[in-house]
């Protein structure tokens, strides 16, 4: 969890060192890139945020990355869209047809890896509750 309130800290995020192709085409040709952030074993997402910069040597590598067991990406800046923690089971419902099981279907959308892409409808889903609570957190209820 130390990374993540690091990174809401500061808005500086590195991903794991396979990951930089991905997000480095994904910065160069997606209109918006929307990081889903959640911890391990968690049970919930962190929060999300916008990549603002893309993979690059000459963002400040954030202090964390000294202390992972594996090589980390050059650092990316981010800009934090909702940064309270949502439970799983508010977001188990919305299905990612970017992550099929086995039999083909998609999983729900908090099944992933580091670097798991989330097709748009999900993605939108999760932000949108992750939303939700950032305003219940904050007194600002914006439902009718």
């Amino acid at each position: 969890m130390q990374n993540v309130t690091e990174a809401q800290r500061d808005g500086v995020w590195a991903t794991q060192e396979k990951n930089t192709r991905l997000f480095t085409d994904a910065f160069h040709t997606c209109r918006s890139v929307v990081l889903l952030f959640s911890v391990n074993k968690s049970m919930a997402f962190q929060g999300a945020a916008v990549m603002t910069s893309p993979p690059s040597p000459s963002v400040p590598q954030p202090g964390f990355c000294k202390k992972l067991k594996w090589p980390c990406s050059p650092p990316f800046r981010i800009r934090w869209i909702c940064t309270t923690s949502v439970h799983f089971k508010f977001v188990g419902h919305l299905r990612n047809t970017m992550n099929l099981g086995e039999d083909g279907q998609p999983h729900a959308v908090l099944v992933g890896k580091d670097g798991q892409e989330v097709d748009k409808s999900a993605g939108e889903g999760v932000v949108k509750i992750l939303r939700q609570s950032d305003l219940e957190a904050k007194g600002e209820d914006d439902r009718p």
